[in-house]
């Protein structure tokens, strides 16, 4: 482990998608939270670059058109790539839900066998993130990604010579309040 000396070149949030994503289960202020994580984040290591776990052609599954961190990253004028493989990308390499699920079932898996697979394609994806990221070659970088990969994200970045921490491991937005509730049901969403 580095010294105390040695400054990150790599910060980890992990979260959940939809929050990432900023769906509209979340108000307002769990919203700005995140984003005011962001910001103190990106203050306390003097971030030059934002990167996530997503890619843009998800994001209308959650009902969005830009992330809170993309959104974030635009108005600090802050480089921002999503760096998670694209539908078309996980069809190609037959890592897509139904090309896994072929996959498992021609190959005779059992559940604990697939979920092995699955657990390996997530490596797969991991690993594209480091390239992708080490390709944008800015630092230091903020990775946002799914809670559960954040250890694993930063046991790579470490191992290639970018020291990696976590900085929130598994983010949860705060109960919202009764207000932002009432305001987003007055606007019917």
């Amino acid at each position: 482990m580095p010294s105390s000396s040695v400054k990150p070149q790599v910060i980890i949030i992990g979260t959940g998608h939809r929050l990432q994503a900023g769906h509209d289960s979340y108000s307002s202020s769990q919203l700005k939270a995140f984003a005011d994580l962001l910001d103190r984040t990106r203050k306390k290591y003097r971030v030059k670059f934002i990167a996530e776990e997503m890619s843009s052609d998800v994001l209308g599954d959650f009902g969005v058109t830009a992330t809170v961190a993309k959104t974030f990253a635009d108005h600090k004028r802050l480089a921002h790539r999503y760096v998670d493989l694209t539908g078309r990308e996980r069809v190609g390499f037959g890592i897509d839900r139904v090309g896994l699920h072929q996959t498992g079932h021609a190959a005779a898996l059992n559940a604990v066998q697939f979920a092995a697979l699955e657990r390996t394609v997530g490596e797969l994806r991991e690993c594209l993130w480091l390239v992708r990221v080490l390709a944008v070659n800015k630092w230091p970088v903020l990775l946002v990604c799914g809670a559960n990969h954040a250890s694993r994200v930063q046991y790579l970045f470490n191992t290639v010579g970018k020291y990696a921490v976590i900085e929130v491991n598994d983010y949860e937005a705060q109960p919202c309040n009764a207000p932002d509730l009432a305001r987003k049901a007055a606007q019917g969403r």
